[in-house]
Formats: structure tokens, C-alpha cells, sequence
């Protein structure tokens, strides 16, 4: 996947979830071998502060496909 379409897909993570602007993502591109393609993970990584003061780890990970559909959103608590 070129470096063009990582960017478009970031920018439209970034307006479904705007605390994550600014947060670069781990790109990895995995070969699915059933289905002869190729799928595009990128995992957001970040700390947030409770009520108490105390930090949780917090991640986004989007599953992209070769054309740049965004398949499956999943998210920590």
C-alpha cells in the first residue's frame, strides 16, 4: 500500500476519533493465504488519566483491505 492511501486512511480514523490526532500509528500488512489477500492493520497506542489520577493503557486497532476499506474497528476499554 502506498504511503498516499496510509495517509487517507489515518486522516479518516483521526475524524471517527479526534483524541487520537497526533498519535502515529504501527502500520503492518498481513497476507491472509485463504483468501489470497492482503490486509493492513494499524494499532493506535495511548495512556489516558482516570478520575483518580491513575493511567490505563488504551489502543485502536483498524483492519484495512488492499483497496483501502476500512473492515473492522476494534478498541479497549
Amino acid at each position: 500500500m502506498d504511503a498516499k492511501k496510509i495517509k487517507e486512511i489515518i486522516q479518516r480514523i483521526y475524524q471517527r476519533y479526534p483524541s487520537l490526532r497526533g498519535i502515529s500509528p504501527q502500520v503492518r500488512e498481513i497476507y491472509i493465504p485463504e483468501l489470497n489477500q492482503k490486509r493492513v492493520t494499524f494499532t493506535f497506542r495511548m495512556t489516558s488519566l482516570t478520575e483518580n489520577n491513575k493511567r490505563i493503557p488504551k489502543w485502536i486497532r483498524a483492519t484495512v483491505n488492499e483497496q483501502g476499506k476500512i473492515l473492522k474497528i476494534s478498541s479497549s476499554k
